[in-house]
């Protein structure tokens, strides 16, 4: 077997294989372990436009999932994969789950031809347990159905009546529940489809549902916060570890686990603070967090955090101890970066980011997802974590019930909120930005605010009016595009600001002649007068017409092949854009030296040659004693390529393991860092 590297993948060394002609041994491997994720992404069966009411039983067409989102007005899709799960994968006291990453805008998941589960909104992960219809020892099958904002699939337990929209925009209700942009494509606002990863993955009975890590730059401390679900028996305590690498550098105390809930809590007096230059370095730990009945481990969860605090202090926000000055962009809505979840194109243009002199990225349209977020970690790029932003006129949008609508987005922050909370990344919180008419910022950021804050115990502002204030700006003048605004209405709003005021938007007249004294006069008044850095849809890079070609179909990413309008990551070029040029250098005019630019931390395992029977369909990477995390699994492509493609979450030592034809084989691997751009 080989490992074959992209330009922007890990490099790795691959060691001696051992062929198992016992093919119980190397499931054994993978099935002792407390928790193992299966990412069953690749080439799924589907179908569109069919009613929930049943399973289809033949016409089925076959493409990749995930993929870009149906945005042509298609109603609804059946999914559908099949997959082997080995009898040694029955013990005693396990529960299995299916976890969709990101689907739109309903989402409802089967198992073996029963409905286990279903989910209202794209923004936020949905998770159901299988366990009592997973089939041992045979295939098995996840039909999942997505439907787009209509009737019932709008929230639970309604049932729309849209007769009043007009035919042009048939779901005006339905769409005050999709994020989008003040535009007139109204139907591709309302897309559907499965556009982010799909695991499977077990548990133990009673496991660690949720690990919530707390880190105090202004009291050393490290503070896990913990959620145990389900029941063992006799006494259940929990303690933690943080690993640097394989390395113990920090322990935290046992102790008892009561209600369901523990935490565990420790000084730490050397920690390196996570952050982009000069506030720190991207710098990530690993938190291992043990659950144990009688003192015996029955759960292990590995979680990534980097130690950093983010706090107002009057009209400054502070990282670390030091004034705040993010600078950076979002994207269009719809944008294909949003949804190609690859992490080439994704860290591809996070450099190319730093590499314009923008520190912070704000995700608005929508939730950027795990892979965005992990790779913002990794390379030290800040977020602004928003989800949703409507901006469209009376008609575009219409609410069917004020408390209705406002009831599902608090639920839907909370959601959301859990999701993403342990990234280090994310320095701020605004969920909400332009709501659907009939609504008032008055009445529901306070609301979406107390949700923030009761899943968010750190103290990481929100830029709601509350804690941090907010401004947006034209470059222009008002009735005169050619003109450039003096800022004189900023620095009065500036000059009147008790609380930080981040410019959350800053738009138009690029190309101007007068436009590098606006944005240099602009910035020199935002950062010299107590201003809060700002986000941009200004485009940093000119996107070319790229044709993705990727090793495999198998694992995690949204991979099309069709030539998508993006940064070129295969080929590492791209051009600055006159905004980039004329605004975004000034960081280095303030901040020296320049940002640097930083590559990911984790890489992508490539194997090939593997088996691409169904009942032999997935392969495991296992981390080597003292390893970070459990195994891998991916589901080998069934193309007839036999290949795998793992996402790494840290360098170190592996074993692969896999079944050719009626052999298991279990293979040594090296995976090291990646190399930089």
């Amino acid at each position: 077997m080989r490992a074959r590297i992209l330009a922007l993948a890990a490099a790795l060394t691959l060691c001696t294989a051992v062929i198992v002609p016992v093919r119980a041994t190397a499931q054994d491997i993978v099935s002792k372990a407390f928790r193992t994720d299966i990412t069953l992404d690749g080439n799924w069966q589907y179908q569109l436009n069919q009613s929930q009411d049943h399973i289809p039983t033949s016409g089925w067409s076959t493409a990749r999932v995930p993929a870009l989102p149906y945005m042509d007005g298609t109603a609804s899709v059946w999914y559908q994969q099949t997959f082997f799960v080995p009898s040694s994968w029955k013990v005693t006291g396990r529960r299995f789950f299916v976890t969709l990453e990101k689907a739109g805008h309903y989402s409802a998941i089967y198992c073996n031809g029963t409905l286990i589960g279903d989910h209202f909104g794209q923004f936020s992960p949905f998770e159901a347990e299988v366990t009592k219809y997973v089939l041992f020892g045979q295939n098995n099958q996840i039909q999942i159905y997505v439907h787009k904002a209509d009737t019932t699939y709008i929230r639970p337990g309604v049932n729309i009546n849209q007769s009043a929209c007009p035919s042009y925009n048939p779901d005006c209700i339905g769409n005050a529940y999709r994020s989008a942009a003040p535009t007139n494509d109204y139907i591709q606002r309302n897309w559907v489809g499965l556009v982010g990863d799909v695991t499977f993955s077990w548990r133990p009975t009673e496991y660690l549902s949720d690990v919530f890590a707390v880190t105090s730059v202004r009291n050393l401390t490290l503070t896990a916060d913990l959620q145990v679900t389900g029941t063992g028996h006799g006494t259940t305590t929990a303690q933690a570890t943080v690993l640097d690498g394989s390395n113990t550098v920090l322990t935290l105390p046992s102790q008892p686990v009561a209600s369901g809930a523990a935490t565990l809590e420790a000084s730490w007096t050397n920690p390196v603070f996570w952050g982009p230059a000069p506030y720190g370095q991207p710098k990530l730990y690993t938190l291992k967090t043990e659950l144990l009945q009688n003192g015996i481990v029955v759960d292990t969860v590995y979680t990534r955090f980097g130690f950093r605090e983010v706090w107002v202090s009057g009209t400054e926000m502070l990282l670390n101890g030091q004034k705040l000055w993010p600078v950076g962009n979002f994207f269009l809505p719809l944008s294909p970066i949003r949804y190609i979840n690859d992490r080439r194109q994704e860290a591809f243009t996070f450099w190319v980011a730093e590499a314009s002199g923008s520190n912070i990225l704000q995700s608005h349209w929508d939730d950027p997802g795990d892979t965005w977020l992990q790779l913002a970690d990794e390379m030290g790029l800040l977020v602004v974590g928003s989800y949703f932003c409507d901006g469209r006129p009376q008609i575009q949008s219409m609410i069917d019930s004020v408390s209705g609508w406002t009831d599902w987005e608090v639920g839907t922050a909370t959601d959301w909120v859990l999701a993403r909370r342990n990234h280090p990344s994310i320095v701020m919180w605004r969920p909400m930005d332009v709501l659907p008419p009939g609504l008032t910022s008055g009445s529901v950021y306070p609301q979406i605010a107390a949700a923030v804050r009761a899943s968010d115990p750190s103290g990481r502002p929100i830029a709601d009016g509350s804690d941090i204030d907010f401004w947006g700006q034209s470059v222009t003048v008002s009735g005169n595009p050619n003109e450039c605004d003096n800022g004189s209405a900023y620095a009065a709003k500036l000059a009147s600001e008790t609380i930080p005021l981040f410019t959350k938007e800053l738009y138009g007249g690029v190309g101007l002649s007068c436009a590098p004294t606006f944005f240099s006069t602009f910035y020199n008044d935002a950062y010299t007068g107590g201003g809060l850095g700002l986000v941009t849809p200004q485009p940093l890079f000119e996107n070319q017409n790229v044709t993705p070609t990727w090793f495999s179909i198998s694992g995690i990413g949204n991979r099309p092949t069709t030539t998508q309008v993006l940064p070129n990551w295969i080929t590492r070029s791209w051009t600055p854009t006159a905004y980039s040029t004329q605004f975004a250098g000034l960081y280095e005019q303030y901040f020296q030296p320049a940002l640097l630019n930083t590559s990911p931390t984790s890489g992508d395992y490539q194997a090939s040659g593997l088996t691409s029977a169904l009942t032999d369909s997935a392969a495991f990477l296992l981390p080597a004693t003292g390893g970070l995390g459990e195994p891998l699994g991916v589901l080998v492509a069934q193309d007839g390529s036999g290949t795998a493609w793992f996402v790494v979450p840290g360098t170190g030592t592996y074993q692969l393991v896999y079944t050719n034809g009626s052999k298991d084989v279990i293979q040594d691997v090296t995976v090291t860092a990646p190399p930089p751009f």
